[in-house]
């Protein structure tokens, strides 16, 4: 009977000592705590064994998983292959006020990652909850720190991406163990009652932006031409001056020369030069010789001087 005491003993204390195993898979951290108090950190993954509970129990926390909170709306059903995800909205959380004074439903998603289990399970009571709180004021006081069209289009990244390093700042100040991967400003739009106002203000800076770059286009495309017909106008008229200057010169050098040779012979250099000018000229002119010592008024009265009403009433 003992034995079989002891057999039974021995099987119940083996089972116990068996519920101290766990495994930690890969992308999880483990804590022991002996009678509440931590006592050791597993970050490897295998399988591990503990003190059976009540000495010592293990608290598994996924390191690797992404975490996400969600401002402005909830994801009530996520979405698959075959059906859109669906959000219900909460209106009084997206309200906010931007530093220009206009109301906007801003809809914003923040994404942690636990990089430090020992803080994110012990120095702080409600981790979620109180990375919520900070979270929401952090997104409100950047948002009424800058203008609605900045929120809209034009500086939302820098409104991100400010609002990541001041969340970053306050879970380190609150030893939550937790680095902001992502904050991603989901929509951003003003309430429904002046919606269709600011529609026809980003239309208008739409079509701004169009004639910008219309007038961009066209301006690319004159500029280099007006550019390259000056650029011709210019070498044209470089070269006629080029050709000028050379022509003065050469009738410089010419008159130059011409005046040499007058210098050493004037009668003959005269006589030359009347010669070719006569030359020059007879080839189209109309020619009548007049006998020598004659008196006799010469009167041409070729066809190309007659007048027309003389030659019809010479008829």
């Amino acid at each position: 009977m003992k034995s079989q005491r002891y057999l039974i003993l021995l099987i119940v204390l083996a089972a116990w000592f068996g519920t101290g195993l766990f495994t930690v898979q890969s992308g999880e951290e483990a804590v022991i705590l002996r009678f509440g108090k931590l006592t050791r950190t597993i970050r490897e993954g295998g399988l591990k064994w503990h003190l059976p509970a009540p000495i010592e129990i293990a608290v598994i926390e996924k390191v690797s998983e992404v975490k996400r909170l969600e401002f402005g709306f909830r994801t009530v059903q996520g979405g698959s292959k075959t059906q859109m995800p669906q959000y219900r909205d909460e209106v009084k959380e997206a309200l906010m006020l931007t530093g220009d004074e206009n109301l906007a439903l801003v809809e914003t998603i923040v994404q942690y990652r636990v990089v430090d289990v020992e803080k994110y399970l012990f120095k702080v009571d409600d981790q979620t909850g109180t990375l919520r709180v900070a979270a929401e004021s952090t997104i409100r006081r950047v948002i009424a720190n800058h203008t609605l069209d900045d929120a809209l289009t034009e500086n939302k990244f820098s409104i991100q991406q400010e609002i990541k390093d001041d969340l970053q700042k306050i879970a380190d100040k609150y030893n939550l163990g937790v680095v902001i991967a992502v904050v991603q400003l989901q929509d951003v739009q003003p309430p429904k009652e002046v919606d269709a106002a600011f529609k026809d203000v980003a239309s208008a800076k739409e079509d701004k932006t169009s004639y910008v770059n219309q007038a961009q286009s066209y301006a690319n495309e004159v500029i280099p031409k007006a550019r390259g017909n000056a650029a011709e106008a210019i070498n044209k008229a470089l070269g006629y001056k080029e050709k000028r200057i050379a022509e003065a010169r050469g009738d410089v050098a010419k008159f130059v020369q011409i005046l040499e040779r007058y210098q050493e012979s004037p009668e003959v250099t005269r006589t030359r030069m009347y010669l070719e000018t006569v030359q020059e000229i007879f080839p189209g002119m109309e020619k009548y010789v007049v006998p020598g010592g004659s008196t006799l008024t010469f009167l041409p009265l070729g066809p190309s001087t007659t007048p027309s009403g003389a030659a019809e009433g010479g008829k």
